[in-house]
């Protein structure tokens, strides 16, 4: 019996084997995690990399590996739950991003400012304080609202 849908093999290539398509763009974002202390730490960068489950991040501090953390696009001013996973480095070892994932599949989180595709934005006006309430699934309400410090959602 033949597969509709076969699976590749494991020597094929590993765009082959990704479960949505990966398109570059230069996209101001903030990431959000609660530090080992503790403490809400943020930090901003740009995402170089999205696709409908996550994105490759370069910011100036990484998370731990497995850790959970709130990602803003800071030109939609939407905010998802990720999760931190591996540091993508270059063949001579240097930092090149931040890979994080989704923990709930996005079409429209890189798309939702019109940025799918070859993209590059500007930084908004203004600070991430000033952020408006991030829409996001109820079982994440207390994490976001710890994460960024906003009471009363």
């Amino acid at each position: 019996m033949h597969s509709q849908n076969p699976v590749p093999s494991m020597d094929s290539r590993p765009e082959d084997r990704r479960r949505s398509k990966r398109f570059p763009l230069v996209v101001p974002v903030s990431l959000k995690w609660v530090g080992l202390d503790g403490l809400p730490v943020t930090v901003d960068g740009r995402a170089v990399e999205g696709s409908d489950h996550g994105g490759l991040l370069e910011i100036p501090e990484h998370p731990p590996f497995g850790k959970e953390a709130a990602l803003t696009n800071l030109v939609s001013r939407q905010t998802i739950m990720v999760q931190v996973l591996s540091l993508r480095t270059t063949k001579d070892g240097a930092i090149r991003g931040q890979a994080v994932q989704f923990l709930a599949l996005s079409k429209s989180f890189w798309a939702a400012a019109g940025m799918e595709g070859q993209v590059e934005a500007e930084f908004p006006s203004g600070s991430p304080d000033s952020l408006p309430q991030p829409s996001r699934p109820s079982r994440w309400k207390s994490l976001l609202q710890f994460l960024l410090g906003r009471p009363g959602y």
